[in-house]
């Protein structure tokens, strides 16, 4: 009967860890990895899911308190991988309209799309390079 408690309660465990919510404590640029905290529990170094990982990349490191969903095969935290994006009353949405895209910087720099109008927006709170070939 032990055995079969302990059983339900791993099953149980596993389970409630399959998908957790968290806010990033910490992060390792160079190895492109955070530590999560999950409730009162951080996390080992996990890796965090970007747009593209192959011959075309991209580079969005999660920010110190972003909140993110942590997807753990097998309910095993060790195996997780965090996925980032999680608005929240610290960060809130920056758009509210469905024909708008946007990205919008920590320094107020700001790429929007809209594409009702067709209209590209670029405000750069600094200065712009724009390269072209081997110039």
């Amino acid at each position: 009967m032990l055995e079969h408690n302990f059983a339900i309660a791993e099953l149980n465990r596993r389970l409630a860890n399959i998908i957790r919510i968290g806010l990033v404590k910490e992060v390792d640029y160079e190895k492109a990895r955070v530590r999560v905290k999950v409730g009162e529990f951080i996390t080992d170094w996990l890796p965090w899911v970007t747009a593209r990982a192959g011959e075309d990349r991209s580079w969005f490191s999660p920010d110190i308190d972003e909140q993110v969903m942590v997807l753990s095969p097998f309910g095993e935290l060790s195996l997780g991988v965090v996925l980032a994006g999680i608005y929240q009353q610290k960060y809130t949405a920056p758009e509210s309209k469905k024909e708008v895209s946007s990205l919008t910087f920590q320094d107020g720099t700001k790429l929007s799309y809209d594409k009702n109008k067709h209209h590209l927006e670029i405000f750069v709170a600094d200065k712009i390079t724009l390269k072209v070939g081997r110039s």
